[in-house]
């Protein structure tokens, strides 16, 4: 790991006053940083307070230019489709590309995680349910039909086991993991060749990254330009509900999530490989020591696993 590969808080926060004094002269603005760490990161996301103005400043290591570089491409592209109503994304403002200083519309409100825990369980299907709307605001664009080929993500799935079972250390659980990857192997037959839908995805949405605020839901932290099954997102969102329930309810939490997305197109077959297959992935991504919320997220993929008809 080279030095250009991650960035202290303090040098972050250089580039940052350097790119807004450039942007905005003689307006000093306070640098709140929004990753609750002191670690060196590639990435480092402060908010950037003025009387009369706030914004969100992503500063980025050298070696992670060509990815600030796409996230402003791709931040820009999905602003401009989600720029009114309920399902918002924030505005580009600048990008110092000199710096790798991205500036973006700041979104004043708690994002879904941190409403998680206060919100009545008997109610934690109204944020689900927002959550698949903007999904499918994210996706409508690009979305199309196209029969399900899912023979690269079994491989991908397969070559993870083969690797755990060839190092010192391994991912968790991992044969346990190959029993459940037989049942995919299994499904695949049946699964070939089923309706399904591609679209541009956003490849690492979780509740932290969706803020309720101004009356809108917001996505951030998108970068991803590439299509993709949308069930990577469905699952990715599920995944993160049922880690951070104290009631994990993956029937009735996928229900939710399906309600806002309105997914008429997959065949429910295709589902229910697509989210085990996303499951598995999350799985043979849990270290062999897991911290307990990877921990929870393993038994939260375990938990879509082992439901035999698609939840979403």
């Amino acid at each position: 790991m080279t030095a250009d590969s991650r960035l202290s808080r303090a040098e972050a926060q250089s580039l940052a006053r350097d790119a807004l004094a450039e942007q905005h002269p003689g307006h000093a603005y306070g640098l709140g940083c929004l990753k609750n760490s002191d670690r060196p990161m590639r990435a480092q996301v402060f908010c950037a307070a003025h009387p009369d103005a706030h914004l969100v400043v992503k500063v980025y290591a050298a070696t992670e230019a060509d990815k600030a570089r796409a996230q402003a491409e791709r931040q820009r592209a999905v602003a401009a489709q989600l720029q009114a109503g309920p399902w918002r994304a924030p505005q580009v403002l600048f990008f110092d590309e000199a710096r790798l200083v991205l500036g973006m519309t700041y979104a004043p409100g708690p994002n879904l995680a941190e409403l998680w825990p206060r919100i009545p369980p008997a109610k934690r299907d109204v944020p689900l349910v927002a959550a698949g709307c903007w999904l499918a605001a994210l996706h409508r664009p690009t979305l199309e039909p196209r029969k399900l080929r899912p023979r690269g993500q079994l491989s991908w799935l397969e070559a993870q086991l083969e690797a755990a079972r060839a190092s010192d250390d391994g991912f968790a659980e991992c044969e346990n993991f190959a029993f459940a990857l037989a049942a995919l192997q299994d499904l695949f037959p049946q699964a070939r060749g089923r309706m399904a839908t591609r679209a541009v995805t956003h490849r690492d949405l979780h509740l932290s990254n969706l803020v309720s605020a101004t009356g809108a839901l917001w996505g951030l932290d998108v970068e991803n330009a590439k299509p993709d099954a949308p069930y990577r997102d469905l699952v990715g969102l599920l995944v993160d509900a049922l880690a951070r329930s104290p009631a994990p309810d993956p029937r009735r939490f996928g229900a939710a999530l399906a309600r806002g997305y309105g997914d008429d197109t997959t065949d429910p077959v295709a589902r229910l490989f697509l989210q085990r297959a996303y499951a598995l992935g999350v799985w043979c991504r849990t270290p062999s020591e897991p911290s307990q919320h990877q921990r929870a997220r393993l038994e939260a993929a375990k938990m879509i696993l082992a439901a035999e008809s698609a939840l979403f």
